[in-house]
């Protein structure tokens, strides 16, 4: 949970430089953020708050229905958002949405380097 609290308090950050440029470029990389944090936090509280697995199996299961369940989650909202919001920053969107997905593979690369 603790990465996904860095990466919240950084989509605030990119959002608020976005704003120095336009309103319509901050509320993109909002969207961006939320594009990539909202499907990880369905995957994360699918496959690892399921407390009753007690099999192999049953785990393996689980991470796979969630894997599966976080891909629809994202082309659904990217779809819904490329739809539905007008005008938006394609720029700004993808952009934020690239950089959640760097950081969170630098800050899950720290955490285990240092055990925390």
């Amino acid at each position: 949970m603790r990465i996904f609290l860095i990466q919240a308090i950084l989509i605030l950050l990119v959002s608020s430089a976005c704003l120095l440029h336009s309103a319509v470029a901050a509320y993109s990389a909002l969207l961006g953020g939320m594009l990539y944090l909202v499907p990880g936090l369905y995957f994360t509280w699918r496959a690892l708050g399921n407390k009753d697995a007690n099999s192999a199996r049953r785990v393996l299961l689980s991470m796979y229905a969630s894997a599966i369940g976080k891909m629809m989650l994202a082309v659904a909202l990217f779809s819904a958002t490329f739809m539905l919001v007008q005008p938006l920053s394609p720029f700004s969107l993808f952009g934020t949405f690239m950089l959640l997905q760097l950081s969170g593979w630098m800050l899950q690369l720290k955490l285990y380097k240092t055990g925390s």
